[in-house]
């Protein structure tokens, strides 16, 4: 039997910038210094996220009504062998904080 996901909150639909615009979810810890991932919507209620310095290292989003999740292992996953020496013993811990550019 698979495992379900773990889902986590990110922001509302109408947060992530229909047209071109991108919405950055930070990763890790500030002294991290992590790259965050980009979330951009290709239509009305088609949202996608891939790595910010890295576009070919997508990650899974759901869209249920009005709010965006990002499945919450991938997102504290390292995305290379430089950052999970980076991070260490810490992990990637992912804040919160969602930023629109």
């Amino acid at each position: 039997m698979a495992m379900d996901r773990h889902w986590k909150l990110i922001c509302k639909l109408k947060d992530v910038p229909l047209g071109g615009g991108v919405r950055l979810v930070p990763r890790g810890l500030a002294w991290q210094e992590l790259p965050g991932v980009a979330l951009f919507r290709t239509g009305e209620e088609s949202v996608h996220a891939v790595l910010d310095c890295d576009r070919s290292r997508r990650y899974s989003v759901k869209v249920e009504g009005v709010k965006v999740y990002l499945d919450l292992d991938e997102l504290s996953a390292p995305a290379s062998k430089a950052e999970a020496a980076l991070a260490g013993q810490f992990g990637v811990a992912t804040s919160l904080v969602a930023y629109c550019y």
